[in-house]
């Protein structure tokens, strides 16, 4: 092999991250994990990493590990096109079992309940009341599936009838969303104070703040990423594909999302409205 000046794995995740234009989320996961790894590029090989793996799963989720085994993956092919590793001595690496995910999802009657909590919520973030701003917020996260960040970065000139466009901020993809007519109406009902729907009327910490304090006045359990998971659970139900509801490229990646017990229940009943009255929040 050509003679070259040492790297660091975190200089080879930000050099990937830079030459294949990774989305800022993504590009920070790939830092992360790599300044666990104190290694010079040149001495990795697939034993180094088999054993960093089997290290990591005493101290770490399986899960954690799971997605460490593939960016590691990522960054020994994009190491080895670059002739800064041996690629004939590449490999599988050592394979982590990750326990397949049982998501929670709030069913309507829950989301109903927090409805008629949050539609007396006291209190307001400098742009909006809370009795506005959360049934808007929830009605919007069940109904477009939509992240946090998302949902935060919606616009309104980019609202055409009950569809709009967003960018995904984790994926850098552009998806199209379908809000129904509850939503529809609880966004009409918000102040308008900039661009964006919500992000001018509160910011992410203050959400998540009151999101919290809502579902313990409720006395509920659970975060605003239920409301996501309950809209791909009861497009499931209605016997679609939640991978386009979720924005996904992959179809395995649904399994992440989708209540099971929940979706089993609402088969055996053959329930799956398709809305939730905003009527029940006023």
């Amino acid at each position: 092999m050509t003679k070259i000046r040492p790297m660091t794995m975190l200089e080879l995740a930000i050099l990937y991250a830079n030459r294949c234009g990774a989305s800022p989320g993504y590009a920070e996961q790939l830092r992360v994990m790599a300044k666990r790894l104190p290694w010079d590029v040149s001495e990795v090989t697939p034993d180094t990493i088999d054993a960093y793996l089997t290290d990591a799963l005493r101290h770490l989720a399986p899960s954690t590990v799971g997605n460490h085994r593939r960016m590691l993956r990522t960054l020994w092919d994009f190491a080895a096109s670059e002739r800064l590793v041996d690629a004939s001595i590449g490999r599988r690496f050592r394979r982590v079992k990750v326990p397949r995910p049982n998501p929670v999802a709030w069913s309507h009657d829950q989301i109903r309940a927090l409805l008629a909590v949050a539609a007396n919520m006291p209190g307001r973030t400098k742009g909006c009341e809370l009795r506005t701003l959360l049934p808007a917020w929830i009605l919007t996260a069940y109904a477009t599936g939509l992240r946090l960040n998302d949902l935060l970065a919606l616009r309104h000139d980019a609202l055409r009838g009950n569809r709009i466009l967003v960018t995904q901020s984790k994926t850098t993809e552009p998806h199209v969303v379908q809000l129904d007519e509850p939503a529809l109406q609880a966004i009409r009902r918000l102040p308008v104070k900039g661009p964006r729907i919500f992000g001018d009327l509160v910011g992410r910490s203050r959400i998540l703040t009151a999101m919290r304090r809502l579902v313990k006045l409720a006395e509920a359990q659970g975060t605003t990423k239920f409301l996501r998971r309950s809209g791909a659970t009861y497009v499931e139900a209605e016997g679609k594909d939640a991978t386009r509801h979720l924005g996904h490229k992959s179809p395995g990646m649904k399994q992440f999302y989708i209540d099971r017990l929940l979706l089993s229940e609402l088969r055996r009943d053959h329930v799956a409205p398709p809305t939730i009255e905003l009527a029940d929040s006023a």
